[in-house]
């Protein structure tokens, strides 16, 4: 009998010590997703070009994922569960993928930056209304930090300069929506699936297949982009769709959505890290001033309350339990 508090604490210390890894996984892949924008630009196609061909050269490093998991015995198929899922993920996320390029053409980067970044609040709605995961004081503490953060580093001097900016600003919320349900999806997908690299090989090929349909319906589709293009989209397939969401679907197996979310605007602050290796291009003191607050706002929003630990009285005094 006395030892069972000493359990639940070597229990909870696990839980929060397995916790605090994963968020360091998903923390780490939304940085490395901060190269995404470098490399599309670097490439200079469509978006439907870019979105098509960095999901076709990342199948085949994540079939190689997928037949390495398939050896791990804790790994398990339920296929039923989690197919639909991963592909209804795919399409949105090739969704997301178009939407935003169209949005920067009308309101400019900044403005559809910011926009984008309103996945948060999305996440945290699905995730409470689908699975009543509970909207944490702390995300709801850590927005304005992150969103203030991001209008910093994004500019929002950029002026509405598209011929319909109201279409513009339309089309980045409903990007940021359809990032929302990837993001979501994905957790459910990968949870069922037991692993990440089926439902990542799933989800990407349904992005590419609506990207590619969305190119050809518009004529705006190359199969021939120039080899420095094809190099860059291969950096960016590698880069992005192979090693970026894969660390953080394999996070979002165990963490809540809105940690996710939260987590993955840290691709805003990256990006200014990669710009000023990558392309020499040195963020101004107020664009750093946002990339800290977007630190801070995802400390906060990710953080965990200090468990109690269980306690006796002892005479007058009251003792820790080990």
């Amino acid at each position: 009998m006395s030892d069972a508090p000493s359990l639940g604490v070597v229990r909870d210390a696990t839980r929060d010590a397995r916790r605090r890894r994963d968020l360091q996984v998903v923390v780490t892949g939304a940085c490395i997703l901060g190269m995404t924008s470098i490399l599309y630009d670097l490439s200079g196609v469509s978006p439907a070009t870019g979105a098509f061909f960095r999901c076709l050269y990342a199948l085949i490093p994540l079939v190689i994922v997928v037949l390495v998991q398939r050896r791990r015995p804790q790994a398990h198929q339920t296929p039923g569960r989690w197919v639909t899922k991963a592909v209804v993920a795919g399409v949105f996320l090739g969704i997301d993928l178009l939407l935003w390029h169209e949005a920067i053409h009308s309101i400019g980067a900044g403005l559809s930056t910011v926009l984008l970044n309103l996945q948060v609040v999305f996440v945290a709605v699905l995730g409470y209304v689908v699975l009543r995961q509970r909207i944490t004081r702390a995300l709801l503490t850590s927005m304005p930090l992150l969103f203030v953060g991001v209008a910093l580093v994004a500019g929002m001097s950029t002026s509405l300069t598209g011929a319909n900016p109201t279409v513009g600003a339309s089309f980045a919320i409903i990007a940021a929506g359809a990032y929302a349900v990837y993001i979501f999806m994905m957790g459910l997908a990968t949870r069922a699936a037991g692993r990440t690299g089926l439902p990542m090989l799933v989800s990407t090929a349904a992005t590419g297949v609506t990207a590619g349909l969305f190119g050809v319906v518009t004529g705006t589709l190359d199969l021939a982009p120039p080899l420095a293009a094809q190099g860059w989209l291969i950096l960016l397939a590698l880069v992005s769709q192979v090693v970026g969401w894969l660390l953080v679907a394999s996070a979002s197996q165990r963490l809540p959505a809105g940690n996710i979310a939260a987590s993955l605007v840290l691709q805003s602050a990256s990006a200014l890290l990669f710009g000023a290796v990558l392309l020499c291009q040195i963020p101004s003191i107020v664009q750093i001033l946002g990339a800290v607050l977007i630190l801070a706002g995802v400390v906060v929003a990710t953080r965990q309350p200090v468990a109690k630990l269980p306690t006796r009285v002892v005479g007058r005094r009251m003792e820790i339990k080990a």
